[in-house]
């Protein structure tokens, strides 16, 4: 793998003598440098033992569609006020944009991920446990490291200002791309040693959630509120630092169809495996998906099936999964052409847990972005409720923390708009010390307390089995 690091430094500079250089005196030193590189042979594992070491530092990856990415530091860290912002949002990557040297060539230009990250549930998260966390947290990554489609390799990413002195420059990269491809982890952690204590409020936080929801279902008695997405909250106290190789191969083997990431920032790493994708968007058109609706695995096959009919005649799972629907379609009616609901009413199997799921397309009118579809949809009643801002009113009363990015979003996009954007969900906050782990439930009209409670008891094991000693022993 050494070779790849001269072949890197040769090809660079070539690229530096061809397509900046030239354009040195006419550029500003804020001109944008991107730079992609194949690496057929690329050993995702030595870099994935590196996202402790750099902040921020994010992957995400598709496990059954072969999609990773491995995003180390940053060039660039977008402000905190442009998610309620969309007209700076827009300048910035226009300005950007037009200020970019680049050697994608034809094939790539439009499929490169270049803005990675996320942004909170609520516009204005500040509690202690989320500090790490901005309420936008979307940054241009220094090192991309990328599988997608065929091909594999790095996408590596600076401004002018940066390579004034380009030997000393091109050096230094060099020696820290050798740090993070070929240098292994020895201080890795073994499995087993990654156990931890759990301190559930068992009995009185079910009796608490009850309360809650019966409380919520009075208010669609009255026709207050049509459905809210309640969650809850359970904190674990870790013995050891987790064992992220192990979380990995964990949930990506567990969960291939769902979308696996860490977000680390600071003293935090946020982390999950979501079954929900908001939207994807790839050569003008967009897909969202719409999951609510929710049922156990049976014990086998038959029970299995049994579950999964009882979900698609359920009332109560089908009109709190038509909720999602309506408000999808209503959403993006007017910006697309060609709206489609592919798949309606199908049934995603997961490992624990089963879900209504179905898929809505649209060809993107001209004018409109990636990002300002995404707000629009986002938050859908799948997370949230209906209405918007009565759900969010009673989020805000009823649950006694703050989700900050669990139920965000978390994603990539670029230039071009292409990106694919995830609702964080099966997710779990740690400094390593601590860890919390979130789940929730959609309340509608014919929801029982008792049942919503254990949807999220088999939703919090995603995680929680990862820091079971008892389980990890099997």
């Amino acid at each position: 793998m050494k070779e790849f690091l001269t072949d890197f430094k040769s090809s660079f500079s070539k690229f530096h003598s061809e397509k900046i250089i030239p354009f040195d005196n006419l550029s500003n030193e804020n001109t944008f440098i991107s730079f992609v590189y194949p690496i057929p042979n690329l050993n995702f594992n030595n870099i994935f033992n590196k996202i402790r070491e750099y902040s921020p530092s994010l992957i995400f990856e598709k496990p059954d569609e072969d999609f990773k990415i491995i995003a180390l530091d940053s060039i660039y860290t977008f402000s905190d006020k442009l998610k309620t912002d969309q007209s700076s949002f827009s300048s910035v990557i226009n300005n950007l944009k037009e200020n970019t040297i680049e050697n994608w060539g034809k094939d790539f230009s439009k499929e490169i991920p270049l803005i990675v990250g996320g942004m909170k549930f609520f516009a204005k998260s500040n509690s202690e446990l989320w500090n790490d966390f901005k309420d936008s947290n979307w940054f241009i990554p220094k090192f991309l490291f990328i599988k997608k489609n065929n091909f594999t390799g790095l996408v590596f990413n600076t401004f002018l200002k940066s390579i004034k002195d380009f030997d000393k420059y091109i050096f230094k990269v060099k020696n820290e791309l050798e740090k993070i491809i070929i240098t292994n982890n020895v201080n890795d952690i073994p499995v087993d040693a990654n156990s931890t204590i759990l301190n559930p409020n068992g009995k009185a936080d079910k009796e608490n959630w009850i309360g809650k929801v019966k409380n919520i279902l009075e208010l669609i008695r009255k026709n207050e509120i049509q459905k809210v997405v309640l969650s809850r909250n359970l904190s674990l106290k870790l013995n050891n630092r987790p064992n992220w190789k192990f979380i990995y191969k964990n949930l990506t083997t567990n969960y291939p169809t769902c979308h696996f990431f860490i977000y680390h920032n600071n003293n935090s790493f946020f982390f999950g495996s979501t079954p929900e994708r908001l939207a994807k968007f790839s050569n003008g058109f967009v897909e969202v998906d719409a999951l609510a609706g929710s049922t156990p695995r049976g014990r086998d096959e038959k029970e299995d099936s049994i579950f999964a009919d009882n979900l698609l005649n359920s009332k109560k799972n089908l009109a709190e999964h038509n909720f999602v629907i309506d408000h999808i379609t209503e959403t993006i009616r007017d910006i697309t052409d060609e709206l489609e609901i592919k798949n309606k009413y199908s049934i995603k199997k997961l490992k624990n847990i089963q879900h209504l799921h179905s898929r809505i397309s649209g060809r993107l009118k001209n004018g409109f972005t990636a990002f300002d579809i995404l707000m629009n949809l986002y938050p859908t009643p799948a997370i949230c409720g209906v209405s918007r801002d009565k759900a969010f009113s009673v989020i805000n009363e009823f649950e006694n923390y703050d989700r900050g990015m669990y139920s965000g979003v978390i994603g990539w996009f670029n230039f071009n708009n292409e990106g694919e954007f995830t609702v964080a969900l099966r997710s779990a906050l740690t400094d390593e010390k601590n860890l919390t782990v979130f789940a929730g439930s959609g309340i509608v009209a014919n929801s029982n307390p008792n049942t919503e409670f254990e949807e999220t008891e088999i939703k919090l094991k995603a995680i929680l089995n990862l820091f079971d000693e008892e389980n990890k022993s099997k």
